[in-house]
């Protein structure tokens, strides 16, 4: 669509959605695509890119949930952890592994849960280390899945090179929990 046909579509002003569709580009979730003859000069056609569709869709989560109660009726629970734990140690091989010792790569790990949206901290526990949050990135399907953990867990150990076992508490509100053993 152009800026005026949003415009006239949200009923705002051009101006108002050439703001917000400034700040839709540089976010990488709208882009240019086009033009159109316009009354005086051509109208720039804009759309919403891949990672704009993924941030908007809001069918993301109900396929995912519904997804792993299927797989919760069909699959054992030691083969579902072990497709889980295989599925955060894949995602693990999209970010560069941090380098330096074990309290290094541990805090780097609590810096990429949190841009996942997870509140992290680092803590220490009879002599063990846990990354603890008082949320959960995944909150809205371990709620109701508690092996979507296991996905963070094999994150995790894939990240840090290092074993690491979920002692998440997935009640009503769900609070990440993983201890970091070598």
């Amino acid at each position: 669509m152009t800026v005026e046909e949003v415009a006239r579509n949200l009923h705002l002003t051009n101006n108002a959605v050439r703001n917000q569709l400034a700040k839709l580009v540089e976010s990488n979730l709208v882009v240019r695509s086009g033009s159109r003859p316009g009354i005086s000069k051509p109208s720039t056609i804009y759309s919403i890119t891949i990672a704009g569709q993924i941030q908007f869709s809001s069918l993301y989560l109900p396929v995912l949930t519904e997804f792993l109660e299927v797989a919760e009726g069909q699959c054992s629970a030691k083969q579902l952890n072990a497709f889980m734990t295989d599925t955060g140690k894949s995602l693990a091989k999209r970010y560069p592994k941090p380098e330096g010792g074990l309290k290094n790569r541990i805090n780097s790990a609590a810096r990429l849960l949190r841009g996942f949206g997870g509140l992290m901290d680092v803590d220490t526990r009879n002599g063990t280390t846990v990354l603890t949050s008082s949320g959960c990135p995944l909150a809205a399907l371990t709620s109701e899945n508690a092996a979507a953990c296991k996905v963070i867990e094999g994150l995790l150990s894939e990240y840090l090179s290092a074993r690491v076992i979920s002692c998440c508490d997935v009640t009503t509100e769900p609070r990440c929990c993983f201890e970091v053993r070598m």
